[in-house]
């Protein structure tokens, strides 16, 4: 009976395609911000229909935690912006204002580290500063150059509302002041920069907690909290353009992944990104469901008849 039994395990065995017996789930992650959490939902929803067995890794945590656990193997993908990786991950100075040039760079430099960028998307998610609207008309205030002129001008007057990463990264706020020939801890002290959780951040503006804050090119709150973007007149904030960043040796395994993924950036350009990062942060949606919702609209997944 024994025998049986041992010869009817090896023959279920065999009949299993490799994929089944041999590949391990790919480990799909993602930062803690709704428009990398739908992102990273977008990669999880289009492998699992495709046939790729997922492990969602999503909200992992912030930029050095992503990266560093893709480096050691702990999460085989998420989505990085090139700005972020030129700026803040590889600590090159030079800003670069093409988009083409700026990815080749990146997709470079972690060649050679067994990291493989797959085809970004066309939105660029650069860092804004806002304002209330209504306030920035009353102050004469519609460019950054303006905002720091009246800054200089009003020592001490000037608050701000920011996440931690972006207050302290080399790319972020106090690069931005220095840019913009203002000094950091006189033109605008330490005590005047409330640090909170980005979607904090934009309510603090819109409540006037703070004159002004962080925020990103395609929140979905912008217009619903009627605040302002000043214009970048100087180009300080560089391209942020997200792309699939995935381990080669997860690629050797499952080359299909590079064709599925590289499906998703020509769909996603900077008024789609904003209207999903509006139906999360304003109409309360499920990231997985806006994620598959679009991925359905735009016939990446195909609806199951019953």
């Amino acid at each position: 009976m024994k025998k049986l039994v041992l010869l009817l395990v090896a023959f279920t065995f065999i009949l299993l395609p490799m994929s089944a017996v041999a590949k391990t789930p790919v480990k799909v992650a993602s930062k803690a911000f709704t428009e990398q959490v739908v992102l990273g939902k977008i990669m999880v929803s289009l492998l699992k229909d495709r046939g790729i067995p997922v492990e969602d890794r999503t909200s992992l945590g912030g930029t050095n935690v992503n990266r560093e656990a893709l480096e050691q193997g702990q999460i085989d993908v998420y989505m990085e912006y090139t700005g972020t990786a030129w700026l803040s991950l590889f600590k090159k100075t030079e800003v670069i204002r093409d988009a083409v040039e700026l990815y080749a760079k990146v997709k470079a430099e972690d060649a050679k580290k067994g990291l493989v960028w797959l085809a970004p998307a066309k939105f660029n998610n650069t860092y804004a500063i806002i304002m209330r609207a209504a306030t920035a008309d009353e102050m004469g205030i519609s460019s950054l150059s303006e905002w720091a002129e009246w800054t200089k001008k009003n020592p001490g007057k000037m608050s701000v509302s920011t996440n931690a990463e972006f207050y302290s990264r080399a790319d972020g706020f106090k690069g931005m002041m220095g840019h913009y020939g203002l000094e950091f801890g006189q033109d605008i002290p330490d005590s005047n920069v409330l640090k909170m959780k980005t979607p904090l951040a934009k309510k603090a503006v819109r409540d006037g907690q703070a004159l002004c804050g962080m925020a990103f090119a395609t929140d979905g709150e912008i217009q619903d909290y009627k605040l302002t973007v000043l214009d970048d007149d100087k180009n300080y904030f560089p391209i942020y353009n997200p792309a699939p960043v995935i381990r080669a040796e997860v690629l050797e395994q499952y080359p299909e992944i590079k064709f599925i993924l590289n499906e998703i950036g020509a769909s996603l350009d900077t008024a789609t990104m904003t209207r999903l990062n509006y139906r999360v942060n304003v109409k309360g949606e499920k990231p997985e469901a806006v994620a598959k919702s679009w991925l359905t609209g735009v016939g990446l997944i195909v609806k199951k008849q019953k």
